[in-house]
């Protein structure tokens, strides 16, 4: 996963300043989370909380629990061990502490939106030295994995991004071409009954199409495409080899 340039390819972008005074009117930290204060840069490397959490709240209210936001510090960009990194998201009414797994999995709170105006990120490091990426995910199992799911999906990420996100948000929110299916070695298929028999269609390698979770220099895992325009029933449903992963193409990338 990359750090956020400021932009939502399959990330978004978030950039940390701080500085060791602690905000008036905010909450006394724990003994856990040092007083900080950060400083927001509005520019090209760092996006105001309320936009972030505009976007969340879209994501829940009309998003069909298909899509969720995963954020993580990557760790290997990141200069500051991340066994002594804090981080807050601080509003002008409380403090709300990040809690960061082992792999720097961490989740950001939904604030209510007058709330969420006065929000900012705070952590105990200084600027530069954190590097945060945010991925779009779908939250549908692949054994689950329907062409009816797949439609729903396409459906409601145009209806999001067309309909439902402010044009100041849809950068966030690309469009999307397809659900891509990645797994260690090809061997999808879509069964469906059709006049009492059982059929099945093996799908194919999608030529060129990279797994989102190579690194840099790896060839990465053989995945496929579904688009919700094939002509296969909604009933067809997904068989993958164990370990399969679902993510989300957008355009263009």
């Amino acid at each position: 996963m990359k750090p956020l340039p400021s932009r939502l390819a399959a990330a978004l972008s978030l950039a940390v300043a701080c500085a060791c005074l602690p905000r008036a009117g905010a909450q006394t930290p724990t003994e856990s989370l040092p007083a900080v204060k950060t400083e927001l840069k509005r520019d090209a490397d760092v996006l105001p909380y309320g936009r972030i959490n505009e976007l969340l709240s879209k994501l829940r209210e009309h998003g069909e629990g298909l899509f969720r936001m995963d954020f993580k510090v990557n760790i290997e960009k990141t200069k500051l061990p991340l066994a002594e990194l804090r981080m807050v998201v601080r509003s002008d009414d409380a403090d709300y502490p990040l809690p960061i797994a082992a792999d720097g999995r961490f989740e950001l709170p939904i604030l209510p939106q007058a709330e969420a105006k006065t929000a900012d990120l705070a952590t105990n490091a200084r600027k530069d030295q954190v590097a945060i990426a945010g991925t779009l995910q779908l939250t549908l199992p692949p054994e689950q994995l329907t062409m009816a799911q797949v439609r729903q999906v396409m459906r409601v990420a145009r209806t999001l991004r067309e309909e439902l996100l402010p044009w100041y948000l849809r950068w966030l929110f690309p469009r999307i071409e397809a659900v891509r299916v990645c797994s260690a070695t090809p061997g999808w298929e879509l069964e469906w009954r059709e006049d009492g028999q059982l059929l099945g269609l093996p799908l194919p390698v999608a030529a060129g199409e990279r797994d989102p979770e190579a690194n840099k220099n790896e060839k990465g895992r053989p995945c496929t495409l579904l688009t919700g325009q094939e002509r296969w029933p909604d009933a067809a449903r997904l068989i993958a080899p164990p370990g399969t992963r679902l993510s989300v193409k957008f355009q263009g990338r």
